[in-house]
């Protein structure tokens, strides 16, 4: 009988697994890794990658995908800049706003896919371009920073790249994102029906639940993590580009996929896609400190994708 080491599709010791060895690996390379603040610079780096993945994770939990939470995230920056730096917006109102664009976005996403049939790659592939679009037109394509205006206007909510006890805010509202979409998968009826959906959405339907529903709410939830994401990324870089974020759509689904939950969906968790997020973000973190070119960064990711494929392919065939 074939075994698998790194536990079955959707096991948490899966990217645990990889995570641990890849680090292995850093620590070796690079005496510096293991400092307390390389570890708290990575953590607060790959903290917005992360609250983007766990709205990916929700949807490929349901069997579909979300292509679209680059743009949202550069999108809802851009909205939530020029709100309050070209007009002067409160910040809690801007932040508000942006969050309830990106809920909206989902939204719409989600009854196409889920009352109009369409296939969620066709949907949000289409999001992806015109919601980038939607991004460009803000401040004429130009990025935005406090500086865009004289005098300098602050942004307002840059307290989250502020630290607290020396840990980034960044990486603390990440935890409590993650624990808190953890618990509902974990222990919520909803929880349970977003799994279901994944695996056997037929079987859904003939218990009276709501299928058409729930695939709407985990497209809100991609769609409000995914803006959260952007005014996180706003917040650290103190500036926002309309191209920001570029390539963290696929950087998000290796993630979750990294984290066990496999495309079909029906398994998998929360903290595993977080986990797997790390592991893209240490392979980055050492490419830097090795003064490697950042295309190495693709190669190394392809690799463990295509190990963890291998490991759920013999996890199948047992």
């Amino acid at each position: 009988m074939r075994r698998n080491l790194l536990g079955r599709p959707g096991n948490v010791w899966r990217p645990a697994s990889f995570l641990v060895a890849i680090s292995v690996i850093a620590a070796i390379l690079s005496p510096s890794f293991l400092t307390l603040r390389n570890l708290l610079a990575i953590g607060t780096s790959s903290s917005f990658l992360v609250v983007l993945a766990v709205g990916e994770a929700f949807v490929i939990l349901v069997g579909m995908i979300d292509l679209g939470v680059e743009s949202v995230l550069s999108a809802v920056g851009m909205f939530v800049a020029w709100l309050t730096v070209l007009h002067d917006v409160p910040w809690p109102l801007a932040v508000l706003a942006g969050l309830a664009a990106g809920g909206c976005c989902g939204f719409g996403v989600g009854l196409l896919v889920s009352r109009g049939g369409i296939p969620s790659f066709i949907v949000t592939l289409g999001t992806y371009w015109g919601i980038r679009g939607v991004a460009l037109l803000f401040n004429q394509g130009n990025y935005i920073s406090p500086d865009s205006v004289s005098p300098a206007r602050p942004f307002g909510f840059s307290w989250l790249a502020a630290n607290v006890g020396g840990v980034s805010v960044l990486i603390i509202v990440t935890v409590a994102i993650v624990t808190l979409a953890q618990a509902l998968i974990s222990f919520t009826p909803l929880g349970s029906w977003i799994r279901g959906v994944g695996s056997n959405e037929s079987a859904v339907r003939t218990v009276g639940l709501p299928s058409g529903r729930i695939k709407i709410f985990v497209f809100v939830a991609s769609g409000v993590l995914a803006a959260l994401a952007g005014i996180m990324l706003t917040a650290w870089q103190q500036s926002i580009y309309p191209l920001s974020g570029e390539g963290d759509s696929l950087s998000a689904i290796a993630g979750v996929i990294l984290g066990g939950i496999p495309f079909t969906g029906g398994r998998g968790s929360i903290v595993g896609a977080a986990l797997g997020v790390l592991v893209i973000g240490v392979i980055n973190d050492v490419i830097v400190l090795l003064g490697l070119p950042s295309l190495y960064q693709y190669i190394f990711v392809a690799c463990i994708l295509v190990l963890a494929g291998l490991q759920a392919r013999l996890a199948y065939a047992k």
